[in-house]
């Protein structure tokens, strides 16, 4: 039998070398277990499909075999850009101030009442402005068709420029077509634009 002091000793030794074996063990063992997470994941085995595989065996189909449906399909895509471009712009000019302000005068002036009777708005399904409507650069050249409760249709024709933004319009033409008629509806009241 070993005497006291070196069986303490002993056991002591025992003790911290089966901790420090135990510490590393559990370390390894939780480490592994990270590593093995990340790398079965990284290595599984890709699934296969249940049963027979399938397999597509031909060509792939080529873009430019038809090109005639596609050169038509452009051009028609354009078509209808340029429309939708054309129409969004003409919806501007229709809600314009100077066009607003226009009807607005129309609609109280007595010799258009006259002409064409109540109720004056734009002619069509869809009012089409034709002309220049530039009001920033102080270029107005417009005209469009109108109608009222005679079921005539009248062309409103109407030229205005200013030099700059702090002067008003200078109204050079503004006149009323019915029927090959033309009435000029400068003389019959004063007319500003905004």
């Amino acid at each position: 039998m070993l005497p006291l002091y070196k069986r303490s000793l002993t056991s002591t030794t025992t003790l911290a070398a089966s901790r420090l074996l135990w510490n590393t063990t559990a370390r390894t063992n939780v480490s592994n277990k990270i590593r093995a997470r990340f790398v079965s994941t990284e290595t599984a085995p890709p699934i296969q499909p249940q049963g027979k595989t399938m397999r597509i065996e031909r060509e792939l189909p080529d873009p430019r075999t038809d090109r005639t449906k596609m050169v038509g399909g452009f051009f028609l895509f354009s078509g209808i850009m340029v429309t939708a471009l054309a129409m969004i712009f003409n919806y501007e000019k229709t809600e314009n101030p100077i066009v607003s302000t226009t009807l607005y005068q129309l609609r109280r002036s007595d010799l258009t009442r006259n002409i064409l009777g109540e109720n004056i708005e734009f002619d069509g399904v869809i009012p089409w402005v034709y002309g220049k409507l530039n009001p920033v650069a102080g270029k107005v050249n417009i005209r469009f068709y109108i109608k009222g409760d005679k079921n005539k249709t009248g062309e409103i024709k109407l030229v205005a420029d200013r030099a700059n933004r702090n002067q008003e319009f200078l109204i050079h033409e503004w006149s009323l077509t019915v029927d090959g008629t033309q009435v000029d509806l400068l003389d019959e009241n004063t007319f500003l634009l905004d």
